[in-house]
């Protein structure tokens, strides 16, 4: 699957949005490895940047730049 333009922008304003809110709640939030994330990602072990707030904020501050 390709992403457009347009698919990179909605990504981008979503991941923008949940970094507001980790930075506004991020003590609030609960944060949880999955197996189904962990299937999709195709790997056994835990997502490393679902192990703390701290590592989220961090991974959604890299995806925004990225986008």
């Amino acid at each position: 699957m390709t992403l457009t333009n347009e698919d990179m922008k909605i990504i981008k304003i979503l991941v923008e949005k949940e970094l507001e809110e980790i930075k506004k709640d991020g003590k609030k939030v609960m944060i949880v490895n999955s197996p189904f994330l962990n299937k999709v990602a195709g790997d056994d072990a835990d997502l490393p940047f679902l192990s703390s707030e701290v590592k989220y904020k961090q991974y959604l501050e890299q995806l925004v730049n990225k986008l």
